[in-house]
């Protein structure tokens, strides 16, 4: 039974509540020991204290999975997107189903699932203003993905950052999201040249795997960096303390995010029809290595 305001009590059609299983499913586009961001450690801190455990599958494995069959089986899913965008019509029926689901990693504004992300806007901000700092002024931000087709994305909250760090310095010089993605396409074989042409010093990118790409191919071709071109990753990857020279990076609380998740998706297996539906921000920080170096002006 629920209550509205001004309206007596009414049933709600379709509810049903479901069987506790103590079973949670968190669906993840990557291997859990890949080092590309460890929630795990922060899910299962609040799973032990409350005797659920956890299972983990892949968004493939999930999509090939009938929703009655993950409903029965499990109490909630964590469910971090590979492309929101294309997942979103499966996410959408569990939603309706009322099955309890926090998205990881990608929300977009006014979508009614709830979400824990990292502040990526900061991120790409902080990452560009301490390029700043150090003396830079025409600064590129790559990106392997094509956000331009999808400005919700924590990439294009990322760019967004970038430009808004700029546009406070006053500096002209940026790329839009085209460039940032043409950049890197075909081996990055537009790069170099376009280094040269705009002078550049100093290069942002999506996360750490593309900042190490870009390092090893720049070195490659007789770059020393960061004598000559100074770059920061995002991410804090386990590579990233051990490249040569040592990635500068912005760091993400995986360990945050991940409990924030485990909470959230418990208060909506406590109350599955609660419309207030909660979108947290979880803020990153710099992690300052070797990949940086302040700017000599000849």
């Amino acid at each position: 039974m629920q209550r509205r305001q001004g309206s007596g009590t009414f049933v709600r059609r379709g509810l049903r509540l479901r069987e506790r299983t103590q079973r949670i499913l968190l669906v993840i586009p990557f291997a859990p020991e890949s080092g590309l961001g460890d929630y795990i450690t922060g899910i299962r801190a609040v799973l032990a204290a409350q005797q659920q455990t956890l299972t983990v599958i892949d968004n493939h494995q999930f999509a090939q999975t009938e929703l009655a069959k993950i409903a029965h089986d499990f109490d909630g899913i964590i469910y971090y997107p590979q492309n929101l965008a294309l997942e979103l019509s499966t996410l959408q029926q569990y939603t309706l189903a009322h099955v309890p689901l926090v998205l990881l990693d990608q929300t977009a504004t006014g979508l009614p699932i709830s979400a824990v992300v990292a502040d990526n806007t900061q991120g790409g901000y902080l990452a560009t203003q301490t390029l700043i700092n150090n003396g830079h002024e025409h600064i590129v931000f790559l990106a392997q993905s094509d956000f331009a087709q999808s400005l919700n994305s924590s990439v294009a909250q990322r760019y967004f950052g970038y430009l808004q760090a700029l546009a406070e310095q006053d500096l002209t010089f940026a790329v839009n999201p085209q460039q940032a993605h043409q950049l890197t396409t075909h081996h990055f074989a537009d790069l170099i040249p376009f280094l040269k042409q705009e002078q550049v010093t100093g290069i942002v990118t999506e996360n750490d795997l593309l900042a190490l790409a870009t390092m090893d191919y720049l070195q490659e071709n007789g770059y020393q960096i960061p004598q000559q071109l100074s770059i920061i990753g995002f991410d804090n990857i386990t590579r990233s303390a051990t490249s040569q020279p040592q990635l500068s990076t912005i760091t993400q609380d995986f360990h945050t995010i991940g409990r924030q998740a485990a909470q959230l998706l418990r208060e909506r297996i406590d109350n599955p029809f609660d419309p207030d539906l909660k979108q947290i921000t979880v803020p990153v920080n710099l992690t300052p290595r070797d990949s940086v170096s302040v700017l000599q002006h000849h």
